[in-house]
């Protein structure tokens, strides 16, 4: 089974979607269930993990009815209050759903890297944990060694590490940092990485597909192939690539580097750690 471990839909509007600037046009249209289609017919995707795009309850509920409607749609990543007094009241409102995996909240946005070390937050995703759901982490290269501070409090609970953690790949500024914080944060077995949303951090009209290795050859020497899976990061990643070439830069490293665990890496380890 091949599966693309990250994308979204929505239904566009401003209010909803203020984080598409003026210069993510093509953004500004809708990505539901009939273009999700058509992107995994064209790529040989049978399943996929579409992940939230807005912090509501009335996202993961969006998400999780275009799942029922949907052949592809294998798992949901939705949101929810962490720190909410309400949480187990919300999360018992969905627990007939087979299809709701996880939850993410964006803590890129937040204007204090110690949010997630919050105890009520920190205390939110054990209890999400104790229900079955994994959780992922989207954070910038910068916040990592709060990361880890965070994954620390929350061993054997499935993580996963969005998009590399986003360090800058379009100057290489932050390498080195990132490569010491990614290497701590993948000692820790039950956290894994989602090889998506590289080309929005390199140059979008500039980049070439040696720009990824250095970071591909970190990542896959601190997660190893069994702990590392696809995500396209579609439709975010048209601001820099098509869909074909997100692909392609991913299954060419694999195929150069480890042809045995494609499998695995295209699909398989998002089967088991979504539980799809």
């Amino acid at each position: 089974m091949r599966i693309d471990a990250h994308h979204h839909l929505w239904e566009y509007n401003s209010a909803d979607y203020g984080w598409i600037g003026e210069q993510e046009l093509q953004l500004k249209q809708n990505f539901l269930n009939d273009e999700l289609a058509k992107v995994s017919n064209a790529h040989q995707i049978d399943g996929t993990v579409v992940v939230q795009a807005r912090q509501s309850l009335e996202e993961t509920d969006f998400l999780l009815s275009l799942a029922s409607t949907s052949d592809y749609i294998k798992a949901v990543v939705g949101w929810v209050d962490l720190k909410s007094p309400k949480l187990e009241e919300a999360l018992e409102a969905w627990s007939a759903s087979k299809v709701l995996k996880g939850f993410r909240h964006v803590l890129q946005d937040e204007p204090s890297d110690d949010f997630m070390l919050d105890p009520a937050f920190v205390n939110g995703v054990k209890l999400i944990a104790e229900r079955g759901y994994c959780y992922d982490i989207l954070v910038f290269a910068r916040q990592l060694p709060a990361v880890l501070q965070f994954i620390q409090k929350l061993p054997d609970i499935p993580l996963v590490i969005d998009h590399i953690a986003k360090p800058s790949i379009a100057d290489n500024r932050d390498f080195e940092q990132w490569r010491k914080a990614i290497k701590q944060v993948a000692s820790h077995n039950n956290v894994f990485c989602k090889i998506s949303g590289m080309v929005t951090e390199a140059d979008h009209q500039q980049w070439k597909v040696r720009d990824f290795d250095a970071y591909l050859d970190t990542v896959f020497e601190c997660f190893g192939p069994q702990r590392v899976m696809f995500g396209s990061d579609w439709p975010v990643c048209l601001l820099a690539a098509e869909y074909h070439q997100v692909l392609a830069i991913v299954e060419s490293y694999i195929e150069r580097n480890f042809p045995s665990y494609k499998a695995e890496i295209m699909g398989l380890n998002a089967k088991r750690f979504y539980k799809i």
